[in-house]
């Protein structure tokens, strides 16, 4: 019989990937739920319900503009995903950034060759996009993209204060 508490701690390399396929799996489980229940309007409506709890998170946005979205999205898919993330630029008033050999992607393409069944065919349009530009519209961003194979171009522009009203 084998002792549980004897194997050896597990490095950090593979609690990342073990964190990388239990997210996976329950991301892919709740979109094939929502999509043969409720059918893929409910997708988006996923994303609006997601947008809003992830912009919550934080209210730097208020202050700091694009910044805050900037961090989260580079340290999202550079750090915790793998991708190639350069940003060009990032001030309040706005961001450019380029996302290369996109590490969510890469993972969805390695899942689809193991068999597992995907939902989406075209997951940065039919998911991701929307997702990042929901939630930087509800952090008072405007999001631009450009998809290219393999990754994507973001522009997020920080929207203008409504003017005051008149009195």
């Amino acid at each position: 019989m084998t002792d549980i508490n004897s194997r050896p701690a597990m490095t950090a390399e593979a609690k990342a990937e073990m964190w990388k396929a239990m997210y996976f799996r329950a991301q892919a489980g709740m979109e094939r739920y929502m999509v043969s229940h409720y059918g893929y309007g409910a997708i988006d409506e996923w994303i609006d319900f997601s947008a809003e709890a992830t912009a919550k998170q934080s209210d730097r946005y208020r202050t700091e503009g694009a910044i805050p979205f900037t961090e989260n999205l580079s340290r999202i898919l550079g750090d915790c995903w793998g991708s190639d993330v350069t940003v060009r630029s990032a001030s309040v008033d706005g961001s450019e950034v380029d996302i290369e050999n996109c590490g969510i992607l890469s993972y969805r393409q390695g899942a689809a060759k193991l068999g597992i069944e995907l939902t989406f065919d075209d997951p940065c349009r039919e998911y991701c996009t929307k997702l990042q530009s929901s939630i930087a519209a509800k952090q008072e961003l405007t999001a631009t993209f450009e998809l290219k194979p393999g990754g994507c171009t973001w522009c997020f522009t920080r929207n203008p204060a409504p003017a005051a009203e008149a009195s």
